[in-house]
């Protein structure tokens, strides 16, 4: 074990004094059901489409469902209807956007459908995974966490029935395990990961590649809740993950929640510092994951067919280093609600990655606003603000006309894979620019 991540961790442990999101998340937009349709117009590289959505949104006590139904009609080619997005894969099952009993750190939580902001443990290895960055092909994934309070576990599937990404993390508190009386240690939890994709793109060829190889991962650690009062609440933590056949890394980490102020705010904060080996990439099952699985890009501009690293390519390469990762979550007068992280290694070109979130549903009167966007390969500002093979990115403005009716703009920048004349997958993906101005009528309940 390398000597600064030790002592490092020993001096948290000894200072407590710096969220583990085991704790009610700050973040989140409070549950409310209601019923989306709307008319609107879609452009897809420039092609135009009369689109119609249907999109209901059901909460009911632990229960929740929430549809989207999007039919396109090529405004060319005699109004017919664009099948992209429901075949292959889950086919019309994409439509349904998600099912769920229980939220996120709960004493149980399950959500089948699209994933977003998935994390096992602390993030070392599974960290806001996202398995619709493939927009037209996203995947039917699957949550499923239970906590006895003495052991439990969490678990990710990216797509049920297939042998892609597959993650567990599983743990156990042993002081409660034993029944020992032991204020705030009884809530020490030792944990650990496994984490493996058998379908992974095995070289950097492009076109015509189907080559799949196995990547798979460990890590075990431990967390210790300190805190855990109305106000405020806390957690420390250790990590150490290692990927098989490449190396493996160390990471510390502090947490602090204040989950409400006098209802002003609340805010989530984690820091956390990193000492990594050589073919070590934290947090690699990422919101771009899906992206780099697949090794061909076809430049948005000239249509050239550019070769990319690969995941082994990118293990391979991945240097000997330190660096930091820091996240900050929270709402404002309930009015506005805000996450952002950041995570660099130290001496290393372009290995800063930024994770985005913005919601402001009741900010300004009569406007809805909210904005989703993951960025890697950054080194300075002018790369964070660019659209590039490095990218997502959904934005969102809606404009309330009365009770019932909005008018919105949406914007998203996502991937496609490009397909052969007989209709299978090259291996090969494509920048796509989504632009949908559409009327949307909404009834909350």
């Amino acid at each position: 074990m390398q000597k600064p991540f030790l002592y490092t961790f020993l001096f948290l442990l000894l200072t407590c004094s710096f969220i583990q999101a085991q704790f009610p998340d700050p973040f989140q937009e409070p549950e409310q059901s209601q019923i989306l349709g709307g008319a609107g117009v879609t452009w897809i590289d420039g092609q135009s489409y009369t689109t119609l959505t249907l999109a209901p949104d059901i909460a009911i006590g632990k229960f929740g469902m929430g549809i989207y139904l999007q039919l396109l009609f090529d405004n060319e080619n005699s109004l017919k209807l664009r099948e992209d997005e429901y075949k292959d894969g889950a086919g019309i099952l994409r439509a349904i956007r998600y099912l769920r009993l229980g939220q996120k750190y709960d004493s149980y939580y399950f959500r089948v459908g699209s994933l977003d902001r998935a994390s096992l443990g602390n993030g070392f290895l599974v960290w806001n995974y996202n398995n619709a960055s493939n927009y037209e092909k996203r995947k039917m994934g699957l949550t499923a966490d239970v906590d006895f309070d003495f052991a439990g576990f969490e678990t990710v599937w990216s797509s049920v029935g297939t042998s892609n990404m597959r993650g567990a993390n599983v743990f156990i508190r042993p002081l409660k395990l034993g029944n020992v009386n032991a204020p705030v240690l009884d809530k020490l939890r030792i944990y650990s990961t496994y984490v493996r994709d058998s379908q992974v793109s095995a070289g950097t060829t492009v076109a015509g590649t189907d080559s799949l190889a196995s990547l798979s991962a460990y890590g075990f650690g431990a967390d210790l809740f300190w805190l855990d009062f109305p106000f405020i609440k806390s957690s420390i933590y250790g990590d150490y993950s290692k990927f098989e056949n490449y190396g493996d890394g160390q990471a510390v980490g502090i947490n602090l929640i204040f989950p409400e102020f006098i209802g002003l705010f609340g805010l989530a904060a984690k820091f956390e510092r990193r000492f990594l080996g050589g073919q070590f990439i934290p947090g690699l099952f990422g919101p771009l994951y899906e992206l780099y699985r697949q090794t061909g890009l076809l430049d948005q501009n000239s249509g050239f067919i550019e070769q990319r690293m690969g995941i082994f390519d990118q293990l391979q390469s991945a240097e000997k280093a330190q660096g930091y990762f820091g996240q900050l979550s929270g709402h404002v007068i309930n009015r506005i609600r805000l996450m952002g992280s950041f995570q660099k290694l130290n001496g290393i070109d372009n290995s800063g990655i930024l994770h985005l979130e913005a919601s402001a549903p009741n900010l300004i009167p009569l406007f809805e606003l909210r904005a989703y966007y993951d960025k890697a390969g950054i080194n300075g500002i002018k790369d964070a603000r660019t659209l590039d093979a490095n990218s997502l990115l959904t934005a969102e403005v809606g404009y309330q006309v009365n009770s019932f009716l909005f008018m919105t703009m949406l914007y998203r920048w996502h991937w496609r894979e490009l397909q052969n004349d007989a209709g299978e997958g090259t291996g090969v993906f494509k920048p796509v620019e989504r632009i949908e101005p559409r009327l949307t009528l909404r009834y909350n309940f």
